[in-house]
């Protein structure tokens, strides 16, 4: 699909195109790209980064999330209005469920459930039950949200809110909204840092980072980065956030909030993790049908590997094999 395709999708479905150490690499790990423009799932391992299967999934898949013991992964289709469940061995999708509005982000708990589902277009966050197939609850947050992170303790889910320039911190225990938080301008994807201390919010209107201390409800500071950053993934002290319209990713120091480098990759970079080994870093690059694996000692992009048309890979998307 063109990049005026692209475009052209993404705005009449609504979703905005601003749309998440040390020893050796994790050799088993294994990454689950989204494609939105292919409608499909990309498996690709990381150590030879090659693609090893493609699943199909339709409704132009975006949201990803792999559960902490590698066996399942959930993906939100925002044009089909459903969540996908994936058996990550054998490779087949288990189940459909519809939702309405407009999923988008997503996150699972570290127990493997619930699932967290936003909802762009109805302002609310799904709590889902993966094996009952169900919605167990629905949550109020502010406008839009779009990306989803749960902390690593599991007692807190956050959402970031685009069009009410917050975060929401939401009590898994109670499932009610405990805080909102206002950060930059047009948040978009969310994430934690690795010791759950800190959010970080990639805001697309105001080229920034916020770095918030979300027990204390306030934020500590941010970090100018690219144009239109995306998501943020942190590793080894350093927080790494793609540009979408720099094709670039910026990094800086998780303390002192100072510009470190900025990595060249593919174009109209995304989704970003950090391996589980925490030694690399992986890109999508939207438009360049890329995932690009980045050196996280040497800030260096040191591998790529074609996947599927419109990878976006918004969300977790990295597990080692089950």
């Amino acid at each position: 699909m063109t990049r005026l395709r692209r475009a052209a999708w993404a705005l009449a479905a609504g979703l905005p195109l601003l749309c998440a150490p040390g020893g050796a690499a994790a050799a088993r790990d294994v990454a689950f790209v989204t494609n939105q423009s292919s409608d499909d799932l990309s498996v690709v391992d990381l150590e030879t980064m090659t693609v090893e299967a493609t699943i199909p999934i339709g409704g132009k898949p975006a949201g990803v999330a792999v559960s902490a013991d590698g066996a399942r992964v959930y993906v939100t289709s925002p044009e089909a209005k459903s969540l996908a469940v994936i058996d990550t061995q054998t490779r087949t999708v288990l189940k459909r469920m519809t939702l309405s509005g407009g999923p988008l982000g997503i996150a699972v708990h570290p127990s493997g459930a619930p699932v967290y589902v936003a909802d762009w277009f109805e302002h609310q966050l799904f709590v889902i039950d993966p094996v009952a197939g169900v919605i167990i609850a629905r949550v109020g947050v502010g406008q839009s949200p779009s990306g989803v992170a749960v902390s690593p303790d599991g007692s807190t889910v956050v959402t970031a809110d685009r069009d009410s320039d917050q975060i929401s911190v939401i009590d898994v225990a109670t499932l009610a909204v405990s805080r909102t938080i206002k950060v930059g301008t047009r948040p978009f994807g969310v994430s934690f840092s690795p010791d759950g201390t800190r959010v970080y919010t990639a805001n697309v209107g105001s080229d920034d980072v916020s770095v918030v201390d979300w027990k204390a409800g306030t934020v500590i500071g941010s970090a100018p980065v690219g144009q239109r950053p995306y998501a943020s993934a942190e590793t080894g002290g350093r927080v790494f956030v793609t540009d979408q319209y720099g094709g670039t990713v910026s990094v800086f120091d998780a303390k002192s909030r100072s510009a470190i480098e900025t990595i060249p990759v593919g174009e109209y970079p995304e989704g970003i993790e950090a391996g589980t080994g925490g030694d690399f870093v992986y890109v999508a690059s939207w438009f360049d049908n890329i995932l690009t694996k980045i050196d996280a000692r040497t800030l260096k992009a040191v591998a790529t590997v074609e996947v599927g048309d419109g990878p976006r890979a918004f969300g977790r998307f990295i597990a080692s094999r089950p």
